[in-house]
């Protein structure tokens, strides 16, 4: 099957892209005068609403004259899928040192190429940085997956109104919009299915009372019964021996009495 000359340079563009080299002849037929190369890291990202695009790439003057960037365009080569560069953000605030894309990333004002082209690029001259462009319609396709790499179209247009097309590979980049992993669940039932499990319950309670055996011999001299401190308190009175001896008395008295009256 022939191929147009259109589909010769996309084919040969994306061959370059991949690093695959092609013949001389017909590498410099397919070069633009500002062509657009793309670095590592060019990326895709597909959003809940719309997309956006981070392109690192290199731009260099082929020719022999100076061209200057007038409009910049930019859509993925196989679908109609248009992109819009981003503007200088120090148009509406001179002080603002970073560029914010939809999706809230921020990248230095200074790694952006977007408000370097209209300055010219010098013949031979080369400009490496960050292009920044996003759609808030179109969406990435659906049969691009994660990971892939696909072609990219970028045109700069000049100060003649003269188109420079370059075909650059980008990395599609979902996610943001990637489902969630979800958590494994056991399928089936098991062992203990329909069982409540409970969990061993330990009695740590100590002793209210020592055994016998194991009784404190400090411990019970310390706390002495109401008999022994009666004894205690008895042995201590000093006059024990006539309380006595009154009771050993009268004991005699009384088996006295007793012997009489048996006589």
């Amino acid at each position: 099957m022939k191929l147009s000359a259109h589909e010769k340079r996309s084919v040969a563009a994306r061959l370059q892209a991949a690093g695959i080299p092609i013949p001389v002849e017909d590498h410099s037929a397919t070069q633009p005068d500002l062509l657009v190369k793309s670095l590592r890291g060019s990326r895709v990202f597909d959003r809940k609403v719309g997309s956006e695009c981070v392109l690192n790439v290199r731009i260099s003057n082929n020719s022999y004259g100076k061209l200057k960037v007038d409009q910049l365009r930019g859509h993925l080569l196989e679908v109609d899928w248009l992109l819009t560069f981003q503007g200088d953000p120090k148009e509406h605030n001179s002080e603002c040192k970073m560029y914010r894309m939809p999706s809230g990333r921020r990248l230095r004002r200074d790694s952006v190429l977007n408000h370097r082209l209209g300055g010219g690029f010098a013949p031979g001259r080369r400009m490496e940085g960050k292009l920044l462009a996003f759609s808030f319609d179109e969406k990435i396709p659906g049969d691009y997956p994660h990971g892939l790499s696909v072609p990219l179209e970028v045109i700069l247009t000049d100060q003649y109104g003269r188109e420079h097309p370059s075909i650059i590979e980008v990395l599609v980049d979902r996610t943001a919009t990637m489902a969630k992993p979800q958590a494994f669940s056991r399928v089936g039932r098991g062992l203990n299915d329909g069982c409540p499990l409970e969990a061993p319950k330990f009695d740590y309670r100590a002793p209210s009372q020592h055994s016998v055996g194991n009784a404190n011999p400090i411990e019970s001299a310390e706390k002495p019964t109401e008999q022994m401190k009666r004894i205690i308190e008895l042995l201590g009175r000093t006059d024990l021996d006539a309380m006595l001896a009154e009771c050993t008395s009268a004991r005699d008295e009384a088996g006295l009495n007793l012997e009489a009256e048996a006589k």
